[in-house]
Formats: C-alpha cells, structure tokens, sequence
C-alpha cells in the first residue's frame, strides 16, 4: 500500500537533532545531557520492571560504543 505520507529517515532525524544540539549554548548542552540522565533515574526508579529499563540502557549504550569504534576505524588515518 503507497501512502502518501514520506518518513524520514533515521540518518535524517538523527542529523537534525544534532543540529538541534549544538545550536544550544554549551551551558544548555550540559543540562540536556543531564536531563537524560535525570530521565534515564527516573524511569528505573518509578518502572514496574526497573531491569528492563536498564537492560534497554545498556544496549543503547553498547550500540553507541560500537557505532563509535566503526567510525574511528573507518576514519583512522594510520
């Protein structure tokens, strides 16, 4: 089914919310990176299953580090 609606992509909406992020001032950056973390507290403390939550955390952060080390290996000017 064609709809006639277009997503974007996910390449897409991450590159706008980095380019939303570093408008911010570097004061506004540091506590957006902690409202993460507050949020992150947050919903551990206040799930029915606080396990999942960091289950999900970890993941999340495990894709970033690998992301990371494709990038330094693609990028490495050795």
């Amino acid at each position: 089914m064609d709809l006639p609606i277009n997503f974007p992509s996910q390449a897409d909406v991450i590159a706008e919310e980095v380019r939303r992020f570093r408008m911010l001032t570097p004061v506004q950056q540091a506590w957006a990176v902690g409202e993460m973390v507050r949020l992150y507290h947050f919903l551990v403390e206040h799930s029915d299953r606080p396990d999942v939550a960091a289950r999900l955390a970890d993941e999340d952060e495990a894709l970033g580090r690998i992301a990371i080390t494709e990038f330094a290996a693609r990028h490495a000017s050795v």
